[in-house]
């Protein structure tokens, strides 16, 4: 079930909401690089729990307890399947709801992260707003109009799961506008600044491809479009191929020619390219067969007899595909008006081909470099513990030259290393993330050092300030490795890309590494914290990957425990030291009562915070090695 949008609501909270205050730590002229880097290396440096009530620093001290013990996050899905089956679920649900919702997610509705967003923003720090649902698991159990039954048959197979894509259109619509509502950009309706940080973009709103298509299709689409590229592998010769090779492609690949007009189309597109461009490289070569190319249906249009098979899409496949783009585009163009950017997730590597193929033509259309004064709308994710990421990322950065649009990602480091391997091991293939951890750092911190180049390189040749409206590159450091954090600081000093500038963003999961995301705020530097909602039922398998996927995270918040039990045990001695003498007998009981309780919480706190120091001094250096092996800003589907 999701949870309702009554336009009432919206409206009562749109009415409620106010223009946030430009946080004025972000605006410090007194920041420098090296300021920053001493507020990110500095472990006594508790800036970023001021703003966190007593009650929530222990719930948070609970939840990263809980996930230092690895047989308590390998139980969990099971102990949830177990509660479901014994209609136990409530009390699970409840308990969930209390620790770990409450500390990685921002409510339910929209409407409910819009205080998160605020509290947020007044330390310099935005949202990537997302609505945690799993399109291939849940969407097509929702419940949907009655109206869709008689839609059923122009939908084709999957319409179950169009139908349920069309609702979740509408709820991200719902994310889009609070986005803008809540974010330090504020928007009228027509997309009109009416404050505006000079940074560009304020929030983010994140989507999953795969809950706007039927996941088959997606799953369809990812091996033509590696097939594709293995075909030009195949054919080419020092990267390039000609026109006879075309004709091969055009024949063991694409559907045969359905009438005399199409073959004469394909030959006479074939003869022009051989006149004007002989050979062709591996980007021109996608870019000709590419599903949203004006041409498609010359060399993709089959006779309705053809059946489905490997090598090809039908003719119903392409048209699910256009209307999957039709809901893409419709939310990306709302966004647009409100300078809200969109965050397109990765997912598993059998989607990402498929996934990687939308968002750049979608780029292609919303990040144009020729819109006056407009910043860009959509962002692509990049894994980068991938072995084919860093080739990916340099592939895409000459495409937007070539298309003259700008190209926007965010880095991670990947979310799926156990599931990837596990799936290489089982079908026999090669595992495509990369074998170590020290390969997978590398990787990363190259690919933002090869950004941050091109950013560099741009603003020498073109003599001009990097802003987020003008740079041909903006980026997401999506990441809470703080070496990673403070080599991207060092090198944007290095490059001359200002904390200011708006085309380097930093992002981490709200709920964590909060010393980390304050400190940037606090500098000026462009940092966002992803904030998940939903209905608990649909949460509860994001929170779960989150536990599972990052438990070397987990591992490595050592420091910032000892940072919460040291904030804790000077609040309770600073009580203790502010508890009045009695005035009345029923006063000195209960001041004696409240002495007793707060002296016993003290020591409890002491022998804690004894016990976490030892830890985290243990554990450093495995956390600095372990830390975020995999990407935190990063939803995904089960």
């Amino acid at each position: 079930m999701y949870p309702s949008s009554s336009p009432n609501k919206c409206v009562q909270a749109e009415a409620q909401t106010t223009s946030v205050k430009p946080p004025v730590s972000a605006l410090s002229a007194f920041s420098t690089p090296m300021s920053t880097i001493h507020d990110l290396l500095d472990d006594d440096n508790r800036t970023a729990l001021n703003a966190r009530s007593t009650e929530e620093l222990l719930v948070g001290l609970f939840v990263y307890k809980l996930c230092t013990f690895p047989w308590i996050v390998d139980m969990a899905p099971y102990v949830i399947s177990l509660s479901e089956k014994l209609h136990l679920e409530g009390i699970v649900y409840a308990f969930v709801k209390q620790t770990f919702f409450r500390q990685f997610c921002g409510g339910e509705t929209p409407e409910e992260c819009v205080n998160s967003m605020d509290r947020l923003a007044q330390s310099g720090i935005q949202c990537i707003l997302d609505l945690s649902i799993e399109a291939d698991l849940h969407l097509e159990q929702a419940d949907v109009p009655q109206m869709y039954d008689e839609l059923s048959q122009p939908l084709g197979k999957w319409w179950r799961q169009e139908q349920s894509a069309d609702v979740v259109v509408t709820m991200t619509e719902h994310c889009v506008r609070t986005a803008a509502r809540g974010s330090m950009n504020q928007q009228d309706d027509t997309g009109s600044a009416s404050a505006s940080t000079g940074t560009g973009t304020g929030a983010f709103a994140a989507i999953k491809v795969t809950a706007f298509a039927p996941p088959e299709l997606l799953l369809r689409l990812n091996h033509v479009i590696t097939k594709m590229e293995h075909i030009f592998q195949a054919h080419q010769v020092n990267g390039f191929v000609g026109s006879a090779a075309l004709k091969d492609v055009v024949s063991q690949v694409l559907p045969p020619a359905h009438s005399e007009q199409q073959e004469q189309q394909r030959n006479a597109m074939i003869d022009y390219m051989h006149q004007h461009q002989p050979l062709i490289d591996s980007i021109m070569f996608s870019q000709l067969f590419n599903l949203q190319n004006p041409s498609r249906d010359v060399w993709w249009s089959s006779d309705e007899s053809i059946q489905e098979s490997d090598s090809l899409l039908t003719n119903d496949e392409l048209a699910a595909y256009d209307r999957m783009v039709t809901r893409l585009e419709q939310v990306c163009s709302l966004a647009h008006r409100h300078r809200v950017g969109i965050m397109v997730d990765a997912e598993q590597s059998y989607f990402q081909e498929a996934i990687d193929h939308v968002a750049m033509n979608l780029q292609s259309k919303y990040n144009r470099r020729e819109e006056q004064d407009h910043i860009p709308t959509v962002y692509n994710t990049y894994q980068m513990y991938t072995k084919a990421a860093q080739a990916k990322l340099e592939r895409d950065v000459e495409l937007s030259r070539r298309e003259n649009f700008a190209f926007a990602a965010k880095l991670v480091r990947g979310a799926y290393m156990v599931s990837e391997r596990k799936r290489a091991m089982q079908l026999g293939y090669p595992s495509p993330i990369h074998e170590t951890i020290e390969d997978t750092h590398a990787s990363f911190n190259g690919g933002v050092r090869f950004l941050l180049g091109r950013l560099h390189e741009h603003q020498s040749a073109n003599n001009e300030k990097l802003s987020a409206t003008s740079a041909p590159i903006v980026f997401m450091v999506a990441t809470h490795n703080r070496d990673s954090i403070v080599q991207t600081v060092e090198e944007m000093d290095r490059q001359g890309v200002m904390a200011h500038s708006g085309v380097v963003h930093f992002g981490q999961l709200f709920g964590m590494q909060d010393q980390i995301s304050y400190s940037l705020g606090k500098n000026g530097y462009s940092i966002y914290k992803y904030l998940p909602y939903g209905m608990i039922d649909e949460v509860i398998p994001y929170l779960l990957r989150r536990a599972q996927e990052n438990q070397s995270v987990m591992g490595g918040v050592n420091k910032e425990r000892v940072m919460m039990w040291t904030e804790l045990k000077d609040r309770i001695k600073g009580q203790l030291r502010l508890t009045p003498g009695s005035t009345g007998s029923a006063n000195a009981t209960s001041s004696a009562g409240h002495s007793v309780v707060m002296s016993t919480a003290v020591s409890a706190v002491n022998a804690t915070t004894n016990a976490t120091s030892v830890s985290a001094s243990n554990s450093s250096s495995a956390a600095t090695a372990a830390d975020e092996a995999e990407g935190p800003i990063q939803t995904t589907t089960a």
